[in-house]
């Protein structure tokens, strides 16, 4: 068995899949990717990780939920993509003081909590429900 990862955006009401391979293009610098009827959002996005027999989709593994900033084109914001590996960084220094003292260093803990602000999303109850249905059914 091998695991498999759809991708979904989550547009209201709506669940739409997004070619993994489209998906990946946005984030290649070299690529023109874009997706002009997100052009200028904050889209809500799900990487579903699925078990596959037989190449066939049989089990959510894990769902992976996020925020990609787009920029008035449609393809991945450059800046806002900066800031939020710049967080992630900051995270790396949880519990990582340079001191024997008692010290207690607040930076990575306000970037954890700029980074889930900013960049992770939560789903609504009908998205959990509805979400794995959705990545099994289509293949």
């Amino acid at each position: 068995m091998s695991i498999g990862v759809r991708v979904m955006f989550l547009d209201g009401d709506r669940i739409i899949r997004v070619p993994l391979r489209r998906f990946d293009r946005l984030f290649d610098r070299d690529s023109n990717e874009a997706m002009p009827e997100y052009a200028g959002q904050r889209v809500r996005c799900a990487m579903v990780y699925v078990e596959l027999a037989d190449r066939k989709p049989v089990e959510v593994v894990r769902i992976d939920y996020m925020v990609l900033p787009l920029d008035p084109e449609g393809r991945l914001d450059a800046d806002l993509q900066s800031r939020k590996l710049m967080l992630a960084g900051e995270l790396f220094g949880l519990g990582m003081t340079g001191t024997a003292e008692r010290v207690v260093d607040f930076g990575p803990y306000l970037a954890e909590r700029q980074y889930h602000a900013e960049y992770k999303s939560k789903p609504t109850e009908n998205e959990k429900r509805a979400l794995p249905d959705s990545a099994i059914r289509t293949a």
